[in-house]
């Protein structure tokens, strides 16, 4: 998400410490890992290098598999992992469930004897033979997981089989409608079981504005507020034929009316000083268009809406006229006359989104 505002999901820089912290799992205890697992981090590890199980030459791609020629009963499904230093070649692993000559192999036990006598002597060309076979299988056995598993795919960026699906739940679906919004439209996705609720309700908006920025919200619903009339709408006594003639159908005495159902006020806070700013119509301030982008996507044009802030009292600034002062301050806005501290959070600032 663009925003500061928003939680990370995930963060670039933890998501990176977690990719560091299991490559040294890899490295020093593979064993612990699963296959699977330990073939999806080695993806990601090395993304330059060629797709497991796709057509690409062996030597390009980012594993490269052996089985494990043994009689004896496997402990875990790998059984070693040579890494390289900087993915100039494959990675090397060699695994314990897989292979033509293994303890779960098709061939027949002779043939695994054989491979490891020859081993033994120092003669490993019937051995990295058959691995030229047992790569191709487990290349493809790892290709056949990752198939029904969209967010492997999504994860590295690629296309996968259900975000279009959850594009359209969300009203997403087609090319033209995408990347218009100054939310990030997988962004959007997330919160896919609240967008795609009809009628959609105050407490799904509630629910989904919270969660994206991280900040208490309250919705308030039938705000009242005064609409003026265009004049044709307005009784004049000229033409006993319209309808705004009429006494009880039309007729009204002024030029406003007071309307309760159109108007939805969106209260956030308690707010820290940065996030209070960060809600401003202010140059540079990314919270306050990415939720006028958030309500209009999720309610459409029919309903207005007004953005209450409510800032932590305790960082409440006093008002000091001098040469260092901000040049933004608004009473009422972002400064406050104060001669004690305050015994409420502040919330006058009402803004009215257009």
């Amino acid at each position: 998400m663009a925003t500061p505002l928003r939680k990370p999901d995930p963060d670039v820089e933890i998501e990176s410490e977690l990719a560091d912290e299991s490559l040294k799992e890899l490295r020093t205890r593979p064993w612990n890992v699963s296959f699977f697992q330990a073939v999806r981090l080695l993806r990601r590890a090395f993304p330059s290098r060629g797709a497991v199980g796709e057509f690409v030459p062996p030597a390009n791609e980012a594993v490269r598999f052996q089985a494990n020629p043994s009689l004896g009963f496997p402990a875990s499904e790998t059984q070693s992992l040579d890494l390289p230093e900087h993915g100039d070649r494959p990675a090397q692993m060699k695994v314990n469930f897989m292979g033509l000559c293994s303890p779960s192999g098709v061939m027949p036990t002779p043939y695994t004897e054989l491979i490891l006598d020859r081993v033994q002597k120092k003669d490993n060309g019937f051995r990295d033979f058959l691995d030229i076979f047992n790569h191709r299988l487990i290349s493809l056995f790892y290709r056949a997981w990752e198939k029904h598993r969209f967010f492997v795919r999504y994860e590295r960026r690629e296309p996968d089989s259900l975000s279009p699906l959850l594009m359209s739940f969300v009203g997403l679906g087609t090319k033209g409608l995408v990347t218009r919004q100054e939310v990030a439209d997988e962004s959007l996705v997330f919160y896919a079981g609240l967008l795609g609720q009809r009628p959609r309700s105050a407490l799904s908006l509630k629910q989904l504005l919270a969660d994206y920025f991280g900040v208490p919200v309250e919705v308030e619903q039938f705000v009242g507020k005064w609409i003026r009339l265009d004049e044709r709408d307005q009784t004049e006594f000229k033409d006993a034929e319209r309808i705004t003639e009429q006494l009880g159908y039309g007729a009204v005495v002024g030029d406003e009316v007071w309307d309760t159902q159109s108007t939805v006020r969106v209260k956030l806070g308690p707010l820290s000083r940065k996030q209070y700013l960060d809600f401003l119509p202010r140059q540079g301030s990314k919270g306050y268009a990415v939720l006028d982008s958030i309500l209009k996507f999720y309610c459409g044009t029919e309903i207005d809406f007004e953005v209450q802030l409510v800032l932590d009292r305790d960082q409440t600034p006093r008002l000091e006229l001098s040469a260092q002062s901000d040049s933004n301050l608004l009473l009422g806005w972002t400064t406050w006359i104060k001669n004690v501290p305050l015994d409420r959070d502040p919330d006058e600032a009402v803004l009215q989104l257009t």
